[in-house]
Formats: C-alpha cells, structure tokens, sequence
C-alpha cells in the first residue's frame, strides 16, 4: 500500500526517510516509490491543526496536514528499531566497525528518533503534535537568500532568476496575484505571520545594492511558494507552513477578547477597506522589487499591471468570504477562537 495523507503510516511500507530541514522535516518514502512528508514545529500542537483545517481548506483545498495518531507514531517507532536492527545486522555480516550506511542516512534516523520522542505524545482527542502531508514539487522565494551581495554575473543567480521567472508567470496570470491575496486573509485570520507581517518586511540587499531594502509585507521569503502538483499541472501559489509556531493568536481554547493583545490580531488589517488597500500595494510594491530582472519577461512594466495592487485586494475579499463559508459551515465544531475569529469577520461586513 502507498504511503498517502489518507492512509494510515505502517513501518513495513516505508524504504527510506530523509530529513529535510531543521531534524523537524522529513521525507517518507515507499517500498513502491510514494512520497509523504511529516513535520513537527515547536508550539504548534495537532489541535491547533485541526481548529484551523476549515481555514485552510476555504482558502486552498490541496494544502492538507492531518496530525499523527499514536499507533503511527508507534510505527515510526518500530521503523527505526527495524532500521537500526539492520544497521547492526549489516555490520555484523561484514566484519567490520565501519558504518554500512552514509552519515546522512544516520543523521535522518536519528534525528526522527528524536523528533517521536519530544512530539509524539497524544493530546486528550488522541492528535500527536506531529503532522503529515502529501509531497509536492515547490520553488520559493528563500532562493533571494543565495543571491544576497552576489553580482549578476554570479552562477546562483541563473537559478534565482529561473523562480523568479516562474513566480511572475504564476502571479500575472488570471488569478495569481488574488490567490496571494487570499493567503494573506487566511494566514492573518488563523494569525500567522510568519509569510507576510503587519508590522513590517524583511531587510534584502539585492542588485548590488550596499544597503538593505526593507520589505513592507514579505517577511519569511522561503513561506512564499509555488507548487506544481503534477505532471501538465501549472504552477500556482500555496498555502502551504501556515503554521507560526511564535503566533499569539492560536490559544484555541481563549476567545478574541481574552487573548493578552486582541487589537493585534492582524486580521484587523484587512476588515478595513483603507487599511486592507494600502496592504495590498505594499505587497505588490514587494515582489516588483523582488522580481526586478523578470519585470519585462511577460511583456508588462510592472507585475500584473497598473491594477496589480486591485486584484490582491480583490484576492483577500474573495478569501474572507470562502472563509466565512467554510467556517460558518463547521460553527458547531469550532473551538472558541475560531469562532470568535468568525464573529468579529462577519460584524465587519466586507
């Protein structure tokens, strides 16, 4: 059986796993060559998943993260006891002290050993505060972070300048810039702000620039992402690491006016029509920055035109509305929080 999002994780199925990023990501891989990634993100706990799914789901269907259960946990377990077991066996048929597996085989193993141990743990609705989800192919803008002070000549920048082509053509085309637009609405309603920040962007030193350039919006640069799906699919903006794990705004128990700094909310932003506008052209203003050397490729001066900043207005819009939908839908089983979140939404009346 495949290693999938819908189907529970057994041991005998997974051939190799590789870390990712961090000894807190990690990539399955099947006996039949199925992909599924799972990661564990201090402070984010799997019911704070599970509050924000009909978020999530409103804004973009394909991005879904399901918290491990404690019998796939065990099976990770077991897994590595097995490969462990193996390990030893291997070195015994050998005759050797010398390792039969590369250090970063040994690395993976042992730093998802650790990762089941200090996430693994089940909550009372039997969530671990690990999650998976389904593997995707993905370009982000975090490629800005090799090209820092480098010349134009530099050979990172062939790369850099292949994403940035990718995210122009992604985000010009019909629905691109306002599908940028819901992901901001369903990151600040949810209060993430670890992709785009109402207090303030990310200094980048680009175009041989000796000073910083201080972002308006963009804060994480690895957070703005593509994804192509599959084979023929096109290229398109995700919701994807929607999760701050330095968030104030996901004690899902507590109410909008019990949290310590509720006016922080940075859904506050875009309820108002000045505030939600100016946000929107800070946001443009970003990525024509960011993808100068791409600006003419798709024939336009600037990205998606002089209405550029109107479309990720039209974009958040649209996203507070699919999230009033979905979470109206699913009010009986929302967590405080969240319905609080709804309330203050629909008293707005965008």
């Amino acid at each position: 059986m495949p290693l999938a999002l819908n189907q529970p994780i057994v041991a005998d199925e997974i051939m190799e796993v590789r870390e990712l990023k961090d000894g807190k990501v990690f990539l399955l891989t099947g006996r039949d060559g199925s992909k599924l990634v799972i990661k564990a993100e201090d402070y984010v706990t799997g019911d704070n998943i599970k509050a924000t799914a009909s978020v999530v789901k409103a804004i973009d269907p394909t991005v879904k993260m399901k918290p491990l259960v404690a019998s796939e946990v065990l099976q990770l377990n077991q897994f590595v006891l097995d490969w462990e077991g193996f390990v030893t066996h291997l070195k015994s048929l050998m005759n050797t002290d010398q390792e039969p597996v590369t250090q970063q085989e040994k690395q993976s193993i042992a730093e998802l050993k650790s990762v089941l141990a200090k996430y693994g743990g089940a909550s009372a609705a039997g969530r671990t505060n690990i999650a998976k989800l389904s593997y995707v192919q993905m370009s982000t803008l975090g490629i800005v972070l090799k090209v820092e002070g480098k010349a134009a000549d530099d050979a990172e920048w062939d790369e850099a300048r292949q994403t940035f082509a990718k995210f122009s053509k992604a985000l010009n085309k019909s629905g691109g810039l306002e599908k940028m637009g819901q992901i901001m609405a369903g990151d600040f309603f949810i209060g993430n702000q670890d992709r785009f920040s109402t207090s303030g962007g990310v200094g980048v030193k680009l175009y041989n620039s000796s000073k910083f350039h201080h972002l308006k919006v963009i804060l994480n640069l690895s957070n703005m992402i593509l994804v192509k799906e599959g084979k023929g699919k096109s290229t398109r903006p995700s919701m994807l690491d929607y999760m701050d794990p330095f968030s104030d705004f996901l004690k899902i128990d507590q109410t909008l006016a019990t949290l310590a700094q509720p006016t922080k909310w940075p859904m506050h932003k875009l309820l108002k029509k000045e505030s939600r506008a100016k946000i929107s052209q800070d946001l443009v203003d970003d990525l024509n920055y960011i993808l100068q050397p791409e600006k003419s490729f798709f024939g336009r001066n600037k990205l998606g035109g002089s209405g550029a900043a109107g479309r990720v207005n039209d974009g958040i819009v649209q996203g507070i509305k699919k999230i009033v939908k979905s979470a109206e839908g699913r009010r009986n089983s929302l967590p405080p929080l969240i319905a609080s979140y709804l309330d203050a939404v629909k008293a707005a009346k965008v």
